[in-house]
């Protein structure tokens, strides 16, 4: 599961560029890394989230920094129906207001952030709202010299609060060759479209044109997860939006999300989200 090396374009006269990416359908939902840094707000849509080797749910007020050359994607679920897409995003280059200046000693935190978003971080409560404010004022005065004020800004909120959370884990193995991307890229898309059906290892290893342990190897030794473990992990991320935005019955959820069997599908859910189906779908209920 090779990411894509994606080339971001940033406008000649700007220093960083914010785009509103806006889809009729779903998200790209490409697995890629990029030299820039980038923060992106969710505003419709929902599904799964990938950062690094982490896997969890997005759904509009998402807001996650994302550290350069870090592999990421946002994928929408295979609903019958189609939804809207929408997301506000910024990316900018580490020495974007100059080579030494992030080196200042009054910028050690936004260069211990720097150092911290390697992993991802995703920003929740009012540091998720004050860069929400502040990203949708860069928008409106994009090019002036108050953007790169307002991103500034950002940066010293983000290196201050407590409510960023680091998504990838430290012993993800950010290993690139860029010759396997568009080899396994091919292999993400097998997974992504096929979680809720029968995947087959044999057959993963051959769109990779790999053995299949040697594949297993392979995959485990880029996500720190084995290929089944993966896939389970992709199933639960599912059922966690069934039972939450369909209310459904948790005997209903595991079948639909891919399980064969009730009992399976409890132990999973417990061991990934620390909760059985009912009790995660009664505390989510009540907030």
């Amino acid at each position: 599961m090779q990411p894509l090396l994606i080339k971001v374009n940033v406008p000649q006269k700007s220093s960083f560029s914010i785009n509103r990416y806006a889809y009729e359908d779903k998200f790209p939902g490409i697995w890629h890394f990029h030299e820039e840094f980038e923060l992106t707000l969710i505003e419709k849509s929902s599904g799964s989230r990938m950062v690094g080797d982490n896997i969890d749910r997005f759904k509009p007020g998402d807001l996650i920094f994302i550290g350069k050359n870090l592999p990421h994607t946002w994928r929408n679920d295979n609903l019958a129906e189609k939804q809207s897409t929408e997301a506000l995003v910024i990316h900018f280059v580490e020495d974007f207001w100059g080579q030494h200046f992030f080196q200042l000693p009054e910028m050690y935190k936004i260069k211990r952030l720097m150092e911290r978003s390697k992993r991802g971080l995703r920003i929740t409560g009012d540091t998720n709202k004050k860069i929400v404010r502040l990203m949708r004022k860069i928008e409106m005065v994009s090019g002036s010299s108050w953007s790169v004020i307002y991103l500034l800004t950002i940066l010293q909120v983000l290196a201050e609060t407590n409510e960023a959370e680091e998504l990838s884990t430290e012993g993800f193995i950010n290993s690139i060759k860029l010759a396997d991307s568009d080899r396994l890229k091919c292999v993400y898309e097998y997974i992504m479209n096929n979680f809720l059906e029968g995947l087959d290892l044999v057959q993963a290893a051959s769109i990779a044109n790999m053995s299949p342990t040697s594949f297993s190897r392979y995959f485990k030794s880029r996500t720190r997860k084995s290929f089944t473990q993966f896939v389970i992990e992709m199933k639960i991320g599912y059922a966690c939006k069934l039972l939450i935005n369909e209310k459904k019955t948790v005997s209903e959820v595991c079948y639909e999300s891919g399980f064969q069997n009730l009992s399976n599908f409890n132990y999973q859910f417990k061991d990934i989200t620390g909760l059985t189906p009912k009790k995660y779908q009664l505390a989510h209920a009540l907030t």
